[in-house]
């Protein structure tokens, strides 16, 4: 048996017209682990105060179960079935996986998200939302490696008519959605892999039309049916991801192509980019025992595949890197990239509104670290420098039009594991400029950490300033301030409690400070139990 449960409780203040948290926050998170002649029981249960604001099931609860080759969610769960159908969708339901040999299986049926009516007396309030069901399933055979799998998913949002006829949800529609996908990853000679994802999706937003076409549609009648629903406003899209590359001591090349049709979504993934295509190759080297590693990239992505968007545009993108790592003591890496995005009007063929833009953005960033140990890393001094240039210009528009931005940072920090004390100082600068205008940041942080009673008390503390000016004469600071306390209690048990402030003064004004403060306690307690296996037959 193991598990372990932890809680905490807040306070907020603030001088902020909009404030960012509620004054009192709090939560429990509780899990447990149950291990039974290779059965594995997990469980987890969420409690908070933020269930009030109905942004997402904060309270929640859920086990994953597993014998073998058998393995059961239920509860709020997550399970990934393909980068295109559903992945990273937290549920409310039931799944299973099974994975006999090399056959593979899974299913789920649950609810995606809760239904949340329009509220704009809420300060806290969000977007509307119709209550979200699905079912997926998933069938193949093969290893991680090496497999095919084919993959279904159905989605659709359960509404009322009479709510919607009274705009409880605004401006919001419900929609219904299926995809069907496939999945391929194939290892050919142990070094040459294939990798291909794709699927093809239909779509439907809106209420159920009253008149529908004939054939197929009449199979069902009803909006969220188990058959998907083929309306005059369906659209249909595709999707794919493919990839192939090959390694072999050191040296690495792949090829990758991505396609998202403007009509292709999923309900099963929280976002997804549509309407755009992408080719790009990548080759990387390793010299002198891999301490030297060389790579690069070069691409070209564009959008408009369906020849409807007013506006096209194309990118060429191409970075390339150059790293020394000597394993202890010294790394350094050297980062250079170029974008270039051409938009081109849709409009230009019929000379009712042509114009042609070229947007070129550049960076440059060097990075490297310094360490210095003794003592088999009990005591060690590393010193670290970065310097990074970013370049956009806006080569189709009036001259001097742009940004540029430098920033560099430059740290130092000392740590004693005998003494149990850590402190470290940093230094930060950065300009911006963009349209004529210009701030400057500058400023330094400094941290320390104590452990006291064989580090089972631990005392941190964190100062930050930085001074923001501005060519029109302004003039402010921003200071930021954190005490933490961690005490360890037996061997399971760990309180502590935080207090942050954030400050923000202009110095060119009598105007009040703008601050917040947040304030926390928090307990922990985690513990794994195992068999007496000291006991005798006999006891």
């Amino acid at each position: 048996m193991g598990g372990g449960l932890s809680a905490y409780a807040g306070a907020y203040s603030t001088g902020l017209d909009r404030p960012q948290q509620v004054p009192l926050t709090w939560g429990v998170t509780a899990r447990l682990n149950l291990s039974l002649y290779g059965l594995q029981i997990p469980f987890s249960v969420t409690f908070s105060e933020r269930e009030r604001s109905f942004r997402q099931p904060f309270n929640q609860y859920g086990a994953s179960p597993r014998y073998k080759w058998v393995r059961l969610h239920l509860g709020y769960r997550t399970m990934h079935f393909s980068q295109l159908t559903m992945t990273g969708q937290n549920f409310l339901g039931g799944g299973v996986e099974l994975t006999p040999g090399k056959f593979r299986f899974e299913a789920m049926y649950g609810r995606l998200r809760r239904e949340v009516y329009a509220d704009s007396s809420n300060t806290f309030s969000v977007d509307p939302a119709f209550e979200r069901w699905a079912w997926a399933v998933k069938a193949g055979v093969g290893t991680e490696a090496s497999h095919v799998e084919l993959i279904a998913l159905r989605a659709w949002d359960r509404y009322d008519p009479i709510k919607e006829a009274n705009t409880d949800h605004g401006k919001v529609q419900p929609e219904e959605n299926a995809v069907l996908g496939i999945d391929i990853a194939q290892v050919f000679w142990k070094r040459l892999r294939l990798q291909v994802d794709a699927a093809v999706s239909l779509h439907n937003v809106g209420v159920t039309p009253q008149e529908r076409t004939e054939g197929l549609v009449d199979l069902s009648r009803n909006y969220d049916s188990f058959l998907f629903n083929v309306d005059p406003i369906t659209r249909i899209g595709t999707a794919a991801k493919a990839g192939l590359s090959y390694s072999m001591r050191g040296l690495t090349l792949s090829v990758n192509y991505d396609r998202m049709d403007p009509f292709f979504r999923t309900l099963g993934c929280y976002y997804m980019l549509s309407d755009v295509e992408n080719f790009r190759g990548t080759a990387g080297i390793g010299l002198f025992k891999q301490k030297v590693r060389i790579q690069a990239t070069l691409g070209r992505q564009h959008n408009d595949l369906g020849h409807t968007a007013v506006q096209r545009n194309v990118r060429t993108i191409g970075s390339g890197s150059i790293s020394y790592n000597s394993g202890r003591v010294a790394t350094v890496t050297l980062d250079v990239s170029n974008f270039q995005t051409d938009y081109r009007s849709a409009f230009l063929a019929a000379q009712t509104d042509s114009f042609f833009v070229s947007q070129v953005a550049r960076s440059i960033g060097l990075t490297n670290s310094i360490r210095i140990g003794k003592g088999k890393g009990a005591l060690s001094h590393t010193a670290d420098l970065s310097i990074g240039l970013q370049d956009f210009a806006d080569n189709g528009s009036a001259q001097g039009t742009g940004s540029n931005s430098k920033n560099a940072s430059v740290g130092y920090r000392y740590q004693n594991k005998h003494r149990h004390l850590s402190w470290g100082v940093r230094w930060t600068g950065s300009k911006f400029s963009s349209y004529g205008a210009e701030r400057t940041k500058l400023g330094f942080s400094a941290n320390v950490r104590k452990g006291l009673l064989a580090d089972r008390l631990g005392i941190s503390l964190r100062l930050g300033l930085y001074d923001n000016r501005a060519p029109n004469g302004v003039h402010g600071l921003s200071e930021t301030i954190s005490v933490a306390v961690e005490q360890k209690v037996a061997r399971i048990h760990q309180l502590g409690f935080s207090v942050n402030y954030n400050g923000r003064s202009d110095l060119g004004s009598f105007a009040s400070a703008q601050y917040q403060l947040r304030a926390q306690v928090t307990y922990s307690v985690s513990f794994q139990t195992a068999p007496d296996r000291t006991k005798t037959k006999g006891q």
